[in-house]
């Protein structure tokens, strides 16, 4: 009787056996496939990862300018730097302190825009310069980033306005301000 058991339990064990990996080999093959076409899509930039030229993505984004549509022309526009503007300040201690800035600059009409855009080494050299004169202390209060903003923009609007005849840039804005 035991043997008949046996076999029983084998019989079972061997089926469910058999089940298991039958649906381990299905799962991989899906996986493959998945990740085959995947990575041919990836690689020939075939949907989902179609390349998109610049006019889709701006068409895209909604901030497709037409020349015929003058609010459209004379709108702000915002600018943004490829990196951050990280720099050390010197503090009351012997520790240093970083910060870290994401700057946003806001200029009327595409005209500009283009124009600042063109001049972006030029604004992104005196933000720099202008980084490297401050303090922690006068950072660390929402009045001493106030007052950074407008160091900010008067320096760009001077170093503009000596180059083209032009301030161009309307307001600095931080996106992103970190301190440690």
């Amino acid at each position: 009787m035991s043997e008949q058991a046996d076999d029983l339990d084998s019989g079972f064990k061997s089926k469910s056996r058999r089940k298991l990996l039958a649906l381990i080999g299905f799962v991989l093959a899906f996986i493959l496939v998945v990740g085959g076409y995947g990575t041919y899509a990836y690689l020939y930039q075939k949907w989902p990862f179609s390349s998109l030229d610049a006019n889709n993505a701006v068409m895209i984004a909604g901030q497709e300018v037409s020349m015929d549509d003058p609010a459209a022309l004379t709108a702000d526009q915002y600018i943004r730097f490829d990196s951050a503007f990280t720099f050390n300040l010197p503090g009351d201690n012997r520790r240093g302190h970083m910060v870290q800035v994401d700057v946003a600059l806001v200029v009327h009409g595409v005209q500009n825009a283009t124009l600042a855009q063109k001049h972006l080494p030029l604004i992104s050299a005196t933000i720099s310069e202008i980084c490297a004169q401050q303090d922690y202390e006068s950072l660390a209060s929402p009045s001493g980033r106030e007052r950074f903003k407008r160091l900010l923009l008067d320096g760009i609007r001077t170093k503009l306005t000596g180059v083209i005849n032009d301030p161009l840039v309307e307001q600095v804005l931080f996106t992103n301000f970190v301190m440690q």
